[in-house]
Parts: C-alpha cells; structure tokens; sequence
C-alpha cells in the first residue's frame, strides 16, 4: 500500500540510505522549497525492506526503501 507519491532512484552498489536521500531531494527540490524538503527528509522515518533503518544502512539494488514523512506519522 502506498500513501504517497513514488519515485525511483538507481541504487549503486556499497550505497547508504543517506546517499540515496541526496538522490531524492536532487529529484524532489524542483517540486519543493529546498529548507522545507531538507527538514522533512531529515525528520523523515526511513523504512528498508519493511525494517526501520538508520541513515548508515547499506542500500542494494532491488532494496525497496520507505521515506514516511513527519505528516504522515514519520
């Protein structure tokens, strides 16, 4: 089920959560004042493979990751 809006990102090999999080608000910024989508990553809860993550974890190609928003309950 997906409460939201969703992109895709290529994931590179040896990459971290917070890396892709550069990738999404690079794809996210021309839809968003740039301070306010910094806030809302950076209080985001990050969900990998349906197991909350830190920033650090290692992200694989084919991993589904989950940005849950502040609003949302994140």
């Amino acid at each position: 089920e997906v409460a939201g809006p969703e992109i895709t990102v290529p994931i590179k090999d040896n990459s971290r959560i917070a890396d892709v999080l550069q990738d999404v608000h690079k794809r996210l910024e021309p839809l968003m004042e740039k301070e306010l989508l910094t806030k809302v990553l950076r209080n985001s809860r990050i969900v990998l493979n349906g197991v909350y993550a830190p920033d650090e974890s290692e992200i694989n190609p084919g991993d589904v990751l989950t940005i849950i928003s502040p609003a949302a309950g994140g």
